[in-house]
């Protein structure tokens, strides 16, 4: 992709083509995604320029329904004639492939009808960004770390940014296309502790608009963090009250998601197979969607099959209100489709009264008053049939509403149902950055394993 985002206009062509192309080869139903990227990095390495990235990418993407059968295809081979012979062969191998009849583009009178306003997910300065201002800012992120810091065994920072175009058109009538634009700084540092100890820590600040890039204080920070994780010590195994810190707590609503999704549930794979309309969490879980919110990464008027997405309540005061189905799950099990999977999930306080309806970290840390404030997840896994897990953890143990010292060798086991139950507090602190708005979240009597 150049900077003259009306190139696409030539690669929108293509895909049109390409539909025709497949149509006339003898395609019963056809769907063409096209995919164009940008991406920039300057990365500085204790204190020098240590490497540029620069990747310009296309791909189309092509889906086949013939004769009761499906096949997916991918090319970044774009000359019509080429792409003719590609579509003609891939048709070839689609016909040995087994008859699916649940394989079928979905319901037109599902599909965005093109009426959505701005998303605010493109900032045209992507185009016109100096080079010098990128590596500037990386720069900028280094020196925040300070060279000088005896404690300091390496530093790095990172300056990225990224273009992304997709467009999607099938055979049925529907089209539709987003761009996107994205600006990152980051910093990576470890610390020198006692013995052999190196505690490594990271931080970062990403926006869709350029003005709303916070690239002050990201490597300061970092190198808190990192400080912040000398000299840890090992406590006891037990219950203790939770807090999960917004950079890891989508961890904790993850296995959520994923039981909630049509192939999942057809598959007998998820804890929550028969749960709709059930009451499964706490009265204060609620789960919403916010797909249309303007500014978030995550936004969307459509999913990957075309179909509008609108706002909706995935779990509804505890109760599970919707389950995730695509096109052809919901023909697996004669069932109406909704869309694949959350757009921008986060949760509702509405039904928390004061203060509780709006929690700082702080906030929680006072009101637990002992417990583990968690920072990050070191490997570990969630059984998807049972809901069982166990997870690392890092973090620190809070006394008297205070971070007070870092803890190691701690792993926190037991099963998602039962640790929504015990949910207490919603922070109203998810990072705009991130896809999913997932804010801290504090849990009663967890149980962790330690000494």
């Amino acid at each position: 992709m150049t900077n003259n985002i009306s190139d696409r206009k030539t690669e929108i062509g293509i895909a049109r083509h390409a539909l025709q192309a497949a149509l006339k080869s003898g395609a019963d139903a056809v769907r063409i995604s096209l995919n164009m990227g940008r991406q920039n990095a300057f990365s500085v390495l204790d204190g020098k320029l240590d490497k540029l990235q620069m990747a310009n990418d296309r791909s189309l993407y092509i889906q086949l329904f013939t004769k009761e059968r499906y096949g997916a295809y991918s090319t970044n081979r774009l000359e019509k004639g080429e792409l003719e012979h590609f579509i003609k062969e891939a048709l070839t191998a689609t016909s040995l492939l087994a008859k699916d009849p649940c394989r079928r583009l979905p319901d037109p009178a599902l599909y965005y009808k093109g009426e959505g306003k701005d998303l605010g997910q493109f900032d045209n300065y992507i185009l016109t960004m100096p080079p010098e201002k990128k590596k500037e800012l990386a720069f900028g992120v280094y020196e925040e770390m300070d060279g000088n810091n005896k404690l300091l065994i390496s530093a790095s920072a990172e300056y990225g940014d990224y273009l992304d175009y997709q467009y999607m058109i099938d055979s049925q009538g529907f089209e539709g296309d987003s761009l996107q634009s994205g600006f990152t700084v980051s910093a990576e540092c470890s610390v020198k502790g006692k013995s052999d100890a190196r505690p490594e820590s990271w931080w970062y600040e990403s926006a869709l608009q350029f003005s709303d890039l916070k690239t002050e204080g990201c490597g300061k920070k970092a190198v808190e963090r990192g400080i912040a994780k000398l000299s840890p010590r090992k406590i006891k195994s037990g219950r203790y009250n939770m807090v999960v810190e917004n950079t890891c707590s989508s961890r904790l609503i993850s296995p959520v998601i994923s039981a909630l999704n049509g192939g999942s549930i057809q598959q007998k794979n998820s804890f929550l197979i028969d749960k709709l309309g059930e009451k499964v969490f706490s009265d204060k879980f609620t789960l919403i969607d916010a797909p249309h919110r303007y500014g978030m990464s995550g936004s969307r008027w459509f999913d990957a099959e075309g179909m509008a997405t609108n706002p909706m309540t995935i779990i509804n005061r505890g109760v599970v209100n919707t389950y995730f189905i695509n096109t052809y799950y919901a023909n697996k099990m004669s069932v109406r489709p909704t869309i694949e999977g959350p757009s921008v999930p986060m949760f509702s306080t509405e039904h928390f009264a004061p203060p509780q309806n709006d929690m700082t970290l702080e906030k929680m840390l006072e009101a637990i008053g002992t417990g583990i404030l968690v920072t990050g997840f070191n490997g570990g896994n969630c059984n998807s049939t049972t809901g069982d897990f166990s997870y690392g953890i890092e973090g620190f143990f809070i006394e008297n509403g205070q971070a007070m010292f870092p803890i190691r060798e701690m792993n926190i086991t037991g099963n998602i149902i039962t640790l929504w139950n015990h949910l207490l507090f919603i922070g109203n602190d998810a990072r705009a950055c991130t896809r999913w708005q997932i804010p801290s979240l504090a849990f009663e009597a967890a149980d962790f394993t330690g000494l």
